[in-house]
């Protein structure tokens, strides 16, 4: 879909500050891996204008502006040199880093290529099924590289994508692009987060759960979604004037959302969300998949025996042996499945306990990796 004429301005700046760094979490609130998160634009900067968007939703937020981050490449091979411990990247957690616009689409194959010649871990995360076509005829290299997967979301069916992201790829599209990707034989993750509680119902959810195993894809990642003030009006906005406006007091009753309410988030209830994934949970896994809750809900609520939330085996925590990176036995989920916890792979067990890590500490040299690695991969 179109995103209009009337959309952003593109911009070109430099990123002052280090590129490489975690999720702010801090421990007691902590389910997410450790993650080497790029950011491509500044927060929300993203012609795809999703009204759920968070990043598009703080105070900070340009949404009207798109700037990208042209000194990315350099920066970023400058922090990988120095780093000791690799965590998986992730691209992007503030953007779509394939959304149609020229300039971002050939910063994110510059950086995919420095990921790659350092052989590390990364993810991808879009709803440009076009883009990621294009990104394996720009980088054919991709169908055989071992450390990257894809996650697609497909957060509504068809008939309501016009609410939850009109311009982005069409559900339908994204849903081929999983069937080709997983024919490549390329790992996809299906994510269906946020799931707008009062807007998608369980046949909806059914309808993606049922598409998405025909494409091979084997995990999905869900939420319900939180919101502030902003995020909540840029979705209710969207939906009034449409044939779904009927589901705006719903929509305010689940997220128990007032205007004049000094609240700085908006959540579903903790007995609805854990009533909505327990559901979910039991659709997924009836159909053969595994399944995890994105942040809002414990590991308990998981697929068992899946290695992190991503639900693949193929972002590897790396260590720096000589002048190269190797994988290890290790995601980065620490708190997780940390693979021995008194005598880690990484040889660092201060990263069981630092969240968000410092970047001083990923250029800390082992205490033990290199024994490990001696014995069990070299």
């Amino acid at each position: 879909m179109s995103p209009g004429s009337d959309f952003k301005k593109v911009s070109f700046i430099n990123l002052k500050g280090v590129v490489i760094h975690d999720f702010p979490y801090p421990l007691r609130q902590r389910k997410c891996p450790h993650t080497a998160l790029i950011s491509l634009t500044n927060s929300g900067g993203c012609i795809f204008r999703c009204p759920m968007c968070y990043a598009r939703a703080y105070l900070w937020s340009e949404p009207d502006r798109i700037k990208i981050y042209k000194n990315l490449p350099e920066k970023l091979e400058s922090e990988i040199k120095r780093l000791k411990i690799a965590f998986p990247f992730y691209l992007s957690q503030i953007t779509d880093p394939l959304q149609p616009i020229v300039e971002l689409r050939n910063l994110t194959y510059r950086i995919l290529r420095t990921l790659m010649r350092y052989r590390l871990s990364f993810r991808i995360v879009t709803k440009s099924a076009e883009g990621l076509r294009d990104l394996i005829g720009e980088i054919p290299e991709l169908i055989s590289y071992p450390y990257w997967f894809v996650e697609i979301t497909i957060e509504a069916p068809p008939k309501k994508q016009m609410i939850t992201s009109p311009y982005a790829s069409e559900i339908n599209e994204r849903i081929s692009v999983l069937k080709f990707l997983n024919g490549l034989g390329i790992e996809t993750v299906c994510r269906t987060d946020p799931t707008v509680l009062g807007l998608i119902e369980p046949e909806d959810l059914i309808w993606i759960i049922e598409n998405v195993k025909k494409t091979g894809t084997k995990h999905i990642i869900a939420s319900t979604g939180y919101y502030n003030k902003i995020s909540m009006e840029n979705l209710l906005r969207r939906l009034e004037g449409t044939k779904f406006q009927t589901c705006i007091p719903r929509i305010k009753e689940y997220y128990r959302y007032k205007p004049d309410k000094q609240v700085r988030r908006f959540m579903a209830p903790f007995e609805i969300r854990k009533k909505f994934h327990l559901w979910f949970k039991k659709e997924v896994e009836a159909r053969g998949l595994t399944y995890a809750v994105c942040q809002e809900l414990s590991w308990d609520y998981d697929s068992k025996d899946i290695p992190n939330c991503e639900g693949t085996r193929r972002n590897h925590v790396h260590i720096k042996i000589k002048n190269g990176f190797i994988p290890i036995d290790c995601s980065g989920d620490c708190l997780r499945s940390c693979p021995d916890a008194e005598s880690p792979p990484c040889g660092m067990p201060v990263l069981r306990y630092e969240y968000p890590y410092k970047i001083k500490t990923l250029q800390i040299t082992p205490a033990s990796g290199d024994l490990f690695l001696t014995k069990n991969q070299l």
